[in-house]
């Protein structure tokens, strides 16, 4: 039973990290592999692999996986994809979903400046949120303005860093391979789980 999500966003949004703390937040419950479409993606590949995370460069075509995992299996396969890809996305379905991380030091009026690239997901992970305090980000601006776009898309804040709020992606990960009465993190403060 394999999940595929194709993570969207510009460099430096924290995709790759937030590869690395699911890895480490699942502690062993799904094998993770991730797949990057950028040639200078290679020390991102160092990083996961580092972690234990088997991650390899694809430069060819954008494709959906067409071997199936064995039943016994739940793995979850990242498709890293950065800025502008220029790659035609599978359209979503159970198995297939795509997530747009974006960072709060990118601005809070980008849903209305590339409405496409917010339209287009099933899930907006805004990360960051330690570094709020030190920019002039609006996270209600930015709901606000995500919802005339894309009113029905979950948001979830959190910040890589410091852990703030990956339980909650945790928790949204695992509900994906039926995981209904997933604890709380003992370790990581919660944030709130907002849908648009």
């Amino acid at each position: 039973m394999a999940k595929n999500l194709y993570l969207l966003g510009n460099t430096g949004s924290g995709k790759t990290e937030l590869i690395r703390r699911t890895h480490e937040t699942l502690g062993g419950r799904l094998a993770i592999r991730a797949v990057y479409y950028q040639p200078q993606s290679i020390f991102d590949l160092e990083r996961l692999r580092a972690a234990g995370i088997p991650a390899v460069m694809n430069n060819g075509n954008l494709q959906v996986p067409t071997e199936p995992s064995p039943d016994d299996l739940r793995e979850l396969v990242f498709y890293e994809l950065s800025g502008r890809t220029g790659y035609s996305l599978p359209k979503s379905h159970d198995d297939i979903l795509r997530v747009f991380v974006f960072s709060v030091t990118e601005g809070d009026e980008k849903p209305l400046k590339y409405p496409r690239l917010f339209k287009e997901v099933e899930l907006v992970v805004l990360n960051k949120i330690d570094l709020l305090p030190f920019t002039d980000f609006s996270v209600s601006r930015f709901q606000n303005r995500l919802r005339t776009v894309n009113p029905g898309v979950p948001l979830l804040k959190l910040s890589c860093r410091s852990g703030v709020g990956l339980d909650n992606w945790r928790n949204w990960v695992l509900r994906l391979f039926g995981y209904h009465d997933v604890e709380k993190s003992q370790i990581l403060p919660s944030s709130q789980f907002i849908r648009g």
